[in-house]
């Protein structure tokens, strides 16, 4: 079965992990898990499988002993379970970060908390575009001065290994460097933590930039509109159809030579009956 640390749901792992014993040692079940582990009820292991019961504090070092985990491993198990059943935004982010902290380094493999680590850091996607379009030739101080506001040359250093180990960016036979096709998707919870806390990273510097940048240099818009339940879902699909143009001219420019932020945000400003409010959710 795949390494714990690919995992994002300890229930998908625990069903995979009973599968894989299951398979290999025939006389392995339930109650003989339980049994292992220590575990009064015979029906544990299952109704947590199935999403019947959460797992406590108290049972979280019983089902620890009962998988045989090494303890990097049963540290991210541990963690793996508070993030999963966490109910705060704040607590979610806490125990995923302790999980990428835990996570073996593997070159060249992408698992869900690779993906979330690309946006945990604001200026990873930043130093993505600019790599490639800047003549830095390898120095990190002058890659580290080309993000605004600059970072630090380790924190340059740092991310340009991450990238190139994770294959989001690829060195060419003449030193310069070019972005692959890796897929970066919001598929999965992970992800879409990350992309949150880089939404309000850039949501907040975009405040910034009214400050910092003439206004030939930036171009910041602001509406305050009434709408019905009806046009919502219309004018996401307009904001949807926009940033997909806005791609198509970026796929296109082949003289690029600095990097920008575009953020389009469209939330209430107002109470508005929960009955009428769009069911659609998505970051």
């Amino acid at each position: 079965m795949e390494r714990i640390e690919t995992y994002t749901d300890f229930r998908l792992f625990l069903r995979d992990y009973y599968k894989d014993r299951k398979k290999r040692f025939p006389f392995f079940s339930y109650r003989y898990f339980c049994l292992k582990a220590g575990l009064k009820s015979p029906t544990i292991f299952k109704e947590v499988v199935d999403g019947k019961r959460n797992l406590t504090s108290k049972m979280l070092p019983l089902f620890n002993k009962g998988l045989d985990l090494s303890p990097m491993d049963a540290n991210y198990f541990i963690a793996l379970v508070h993030f999963n059943q966490s109910k705060s935004m704040e607590e979610k982010t806490r125990y995923l970060e302790q999980m990428q902290a835990l996570k073996r380094k593997i070159p060249q493999e992408i698992v869900p908390i690779d993906q979330y680590a690309l946006y945990s850091k604001w200026y990873l996607l930043i130093l993505r575009e600019l790599a490639c379009i800047i003549p830095w030739k390898g120095d990190y101080g002058i890659l580290a001065k080309g993000v605004n506001p600059p970072i630090k040359k380790s924190e340059a250093q740092e991310g340009m290994r991450f990238l190139i180990q994770k294959g989001f960016l690829k060195l060419r036979e003449d030193g310069t460097y070019m972005q692959t096709s890796q897929a970066i998707t919001s598929g999965s919870e992970v992800t879409s933590i990350g992309i949150r806390n880089f939404n309000e990273k850039m949501t907040r510097r975009g405040a910034d930039a009214v400050h910092e940048f003439p206004q030939s240099m930036r171009d910041i818009r602001t509406m305050v509109i009434g709408i019905s339940p009806e046009s919502y879902p219309m004018i996401k699909h307009e904001i949807r159809e926009f940033m997909d143009r806005v791609a198509l001219i970026v796929d296109n420019d082949r003289s690029s030579d600095r990097v920008y932020n575009i953020g389009v945000q469209l939330f209430p400003v107002s109470n508005f009956n929960e009955k009428a409010a769009p069911d659609e959710h998505q970051d």
